[in-house]
């Protein structure tokens, strides 16, 4: 079981169930970058599955940019209405003639099926800017497109029920490799509530001996300590990496996290992350991918 540093954070939240013992859960795996094929005409959930079985994977992590989209719906953080969960999404926002600008997602699987979760950043075509939660089978891409990918051999995430959180989340699984072989050497892990973001990535990176690694993902925060001085102290939002390794200086590792990031008052910020300030909130999903 992976620990993580001890020093006390500057926010916490507390959730409805018992504390889960494991705060880091991380499956060792390959990743294989491919160019996925998004056809039109059907949900984003569809699409995406769709591109990655045509190539024999059964999902992955797939990066956004600049995708026209014929409508998307999407949620914000929100406080919870009852002492059920400790935060709760807004109201459905619906944008037409959207472009998602930049956006993380998450390829895996709930009861069985594809299943995607897409945090990221939108504007409609007005110029609105909005950020938040993806819903996935209320997306729809206006064109055909490609879309780069990291394709996962030997896990992937899938959605089981959480009694700490009571939120159906997603979990690192190992998985038959079927016929794919080699690709980079790459860690698929979760992260617990009031776990620090930076320290965690640099944990599993101990752990499990990668001297370095990319850091790709998604997740929340409550609040967030940005290293411009920033704090912002809203305890739920939504955040997807814009940039993320973590390094080897003087035989520790360590972190540098760059995030978007939408919290339940509606702010948008982004930035770096400052290491040992900046627990999460429900979950954090990342793909740590060493150098190829």
């Amino acid at each position: 079981m992976m620990s993580v540093m001890s020093q006390p954070l500057p926010r916490h939240i507390v959730h409805p169930g018992p504390v889960t013992p494991e705060r880091i859960r991380a499956v060792a795996c390959h990743v294989q970058p491919v160019s996925l094929t998004l056809s039109s005409g059907c949900d984003i959930n569809g699409a995406i599955a769709r591109a990655f079985s045509d190539q024999g994977f059964e999902g992955g992590y797939v990066r956004l940019k600049n995708v026209p989209m014929r409508r998307l719906h999407y949620v914000m953080p929100a406080a919870a209405p009852d002492d059920s969960h400790a935060a709760w999404y807004s109201e459905t926002h619906v944008m037409h003639d959207a472009v998602i600008l930049d956006a993380g997602l998450h390829a895996g699987e709930r009861d069985g099926k594809p299943f995607l979760h897409c945090h990221g950043t939108w504007r409609d075509a007005d110029g609105r800017i909005g950020m938040g939660h993806l819903l996935p089978f209320e997306a729809e891409l206006r064109d055909e497109m490609t879309v780069e990918a990291l394709a996962l051999v030997g896990a992937l995430l899938v959605t089981r029920p959480d009694a700490e959180t009571n939120f159906p989340l997603f979990n690192p699984e190992a998985r038959p490799a079927a016929q794919h072989g080699g690709g980079t050497r790459a860690m698929l892990a979760t992260v617990r509530p009031n776990t620090d973001l930076c320290h965690a990535a640099e944990e599993i990176c101990r752990s499990f001996s990668l001297h370095e690694a990319s850091v790709h993902g998604i997740g929340s925060l409550v609040g967030a300590e940005y290293q411009d001085g920033t704090t912002l102290t809203a305890h739920a939002s939504e955040l997807y990496i814009q940039d993320g390794k973590v390094l080897q200086k003087n035989s520790q590792h360590e972190a540098a996290i760059d995030i978007a990031m939408v919290d339940l008052t509606g702010r948008h910020s982004q930035g770096l992350l400052k290491r040992g300030l900046n627990p999460v909130c429900v979950t954090a999903e990342l793909l740590l991918v060493a150098p190829s």
